[in-house]
């Protein structure tokens, strides 16, 4: 009785855990973060609070849209979110960068993040499609659960200064 307890409990943390309960989909190949949010906030309003919340390398506004890329560093700004540098694969240990969009329609905003790419030796090589796709699906494995789980982590909380739409329709 107790094995049966302790296996049930086993495979219950494990669905709970690696759950798709993400905001990453998959679009001609491709991986993409996109969420829907309810704001009143004016586009450059928007871009200024961006501004303020993160290591932009370009960051700027193109009519209604807002075009950034953002550089990270694994151990402090993904190590909030649950990285552990032994725990993850090695590509994520230096950091990176990602780049995406902001759009406005109404008083909905859409965040849409199009690559995640990581340094290695100063270099970037890895792009995220690589690591977690496979022949244009996301791959069925723990790392690569693991990884989307910390990216969609990181972004809610990234794109948190605007309020979450009620349903993520577009």
């Amino acid at each position: 009785m107790k094995y049966l307890l302790i296996l049930t409990a086993f495979v219950f943390s494990s669905f709970t855990t690696f759950s798709p309960n993400h905001n990453f989909k998959v679009e001609s190949n491709n991986l993409i973060w996109q969420k829907v949010y309810d704001s009143d906030q004016t586009v450059f309003e928007l871009y200024e609070s961006l501004r303020g919340h993160g290591n932009y390398e370009k960051i700027y506004i193109v009519r209604e849209e807002i075009i950034f890329t953002f550089t990270f560093d694994s151990g402090n700004e993904l190590g909030a979110h649950g990285y552990k540098r032994g725990s993850y694969p090695n590509y994520l240990k230096p950091g990176g960068k990602y780049t995406g969009y902001l759009q406005k329609k109404g008083d909905r905003y859409r965040v849409t993040i199009t690559g995640v790419n990581f340094n290695w030796n100063g270099d970037l090589v890895e792009n995220i499609d690589d690591a977690a796709l496979k022949r244009g699906e996301l791959r069925d494995n723990n790392r690569t659960k693991k990884v989307i789980q910390l990216f969609d982590r990181y972004f809610n909380s990234k794109f948190s200064l605007i309020k979450e739409a009620r349903n993520g329709n577009w």
